[in-house]
């Protein structure tokens, strides 16, 4: 079964070459799809994914999209760039990494598992350098972050797709939270693993 990532990312080159995308690579589950979407032009960075391709096995592959016609200076923390993505998502199920964090190894293997006979799960992750914990059950605010959630394939068509800062009733730092909320509002149905899964650092 394949599996779709999809990971936003603007100025944030090194650390989406050097943590984001090996982590993904090193996943223990086999078919991966990871669509790298970048918010605004660059093409030397365009030129770098193309690179890492090729060092990819068959069955994972890697994709770079650009996000068209976003207003300079609007900053909707990654939504804009996440639905644009989707459109281009072939896997069954989908999930999410920033480009400044990193999975471990069995992360999408152990979230698969959980999402077999529900609309969406999620894990825990580990704040650097803080050290505290993320991810408690059931999913609240500030207990979800994007990186620990994965959904079966339209989910977010079908309950809501990730909110931009003027859609979000809360926090609109935190779409993470905006679209869970969206997709529990629809009745979708979740896992919780209590497993740390993510490594989340604070820049």
């Amino acid at each position: 079964m394949l599996i779709t990532i999809i990971t936003p990312t603007w100025q944030r080159r090194e650390t989406l070459l050097e943590r984001c995308i090996p982590s993904v690579f090193k996943q223990t589950w086999p078919e991966i799809e990871h669509i790298v979407v970048s918010d605004g032009p660059d093409r030397e960075l365009a030129e770098l994914i193309a690179d890492e391709l090729w060092k990819r096995p068959l069955r994972k592959r890697l994709l770079f999209k650009q996000l068209p016609d976003h207003p300079a200076g609007d900053v909707d923390y990654g939504s804009r760039a996440r639905n644009h993505g989707l459109k281009y998502a072939s896997g069954e199920l989908i999930g999410y990494l920033d480009d400044d964090n990193a999975w471990r190894p069995d992360h999408l293997e152990q979230l698969a598992e959980a999402c077999r006979d529900v609309d969406f799960a999620y894990s825990q992750m580990i704040r650097h350098p803080a050290g505290d914990i993320i991810g408690d059950s059931p999913p609240k605010y500030g207990q979800i972050d994007t990186s620990l959630i994965i959904h079966k394939r339209g989910l977010p068509e079908r309950a809501g797709m990730w909110p931009l800062p003027h859609q979000i009733k809360y926090d609109k730092h935190a779409p993470d939270w905006g679209a869970v909320e969206r997709w529990l509002a629809a009745g979708a149905t979740w896992a919780h693993v209590p497993s740390v899964t993510v490594d989340y650092y604070q820049q």
